[in-house]
């Protein structure tokens, strides 16, 4: 049987041929979050269901224990880091060597992926700032710009992805450096062995030079009501009928 880069079976994760499923752009993807949260899916819940989604990935990434396995979480300032977040402290509960690092100060959090910070930090989890001595662990989750990123990453983000260099790496929703809107990939960039992407797969995310750096590309429900996806005339099928996560396959 043959196995995926994620360490689960083929025949574990429901696959979905890209050619059936809906890609949509960044523009209508800023709208589909904005519809949920009218519909009262606050952006807490839907980042609290990416995280969910995303440390079970990264558990089976690493052959379904967590136990003693060393993970790094790469957080940025925004939804994105936020999902990092949450994911960080479900691995910390199920027995994960968790090492938290973020690309900036915690005052340039949003309020969100502030709140889980401070949700982290009460369950006695620690975090630092930047790449300074920072060794490569089993697996990386690069959670540091969504899909909303322009440029090439700099600073402390860049900072961070130069770390992954030859390591594992997850990235959540779109690799760190792969600029959604125009296609263009920055310098630095992640380069990640799996993306969990989220809700429904970005265009961006399709090209050949954009899957050299997604790896293989799984997708994420986040609890989107499809009258979200009705309102914006977005066409919709039920993706995730056999389970909250996908397995995107070149059709």
């Amino acid at each position: 049987m043959e196995a995926d880069p994620t360490g689960a079976q083929s025949a574990t994760l429901p696959r979905r041929d890209a050619g059936t499923v809906p890609w949509i752009t960044v523009a209508q993807m800023r709208e589909v979050d904005r519809v949920a949260i009218e519909l009262g899916v606050t952006l807490a819940r839907m980042m609290e269901n990416a995280g969910a989604h995303l440390a079970l990935v990264a558990l089976e990434m690493l052959g379904g224990d967590a136990r003693g396995r060393r993970i790094v979480v790469l957080a940025g300032p925004g939804g994105n880091g936020g999902g990092g977040l949450v994911a960080a402290r479900r691995l910390i509960g199920w027995g994960a060597e968790v090492e938290v690092r973020l690309s900036g100060p915690p005052a340039e959090l949003a309020p969100v992926p502030g709140e889980q910070l401070a949700i982290l930090e009460s369950t006695g989890a620690t975090f630092a700032v930047g790449a300074d001595r920072l060794e490569s662990p089993e697996l990386f989750i690069d959670a540091i710009l969504g899909y909303g990123q322009r440029g090439s990453p700099r600073a402390g983000a860049a900072e961070l992805i130069e770390a992954t260099a030859g390591a594992r790496v997850l990235a959540l929703d779109v690799p760190t450096g792969l600029a959604l809107e125009d296609g263009t990939i920055g310098e630095p960039a992640i380069v990640a062995e799996a993306t969990l992407t989220l809700a429904l797969p970005k265009a961006g995310l399709r090209p050949v030079a954009a899957r050299r750096l997604t790896g293989q590309l799984l997708l994420a429900d986040i609890a989107v009501p499809p009258l979200a996806y009705e309102r914006l005339a977005i066409p919709y099928v039920a993706l995730f009928s056999n389970g909250p996560l996908v397995r995107i396959v070149d059709d």
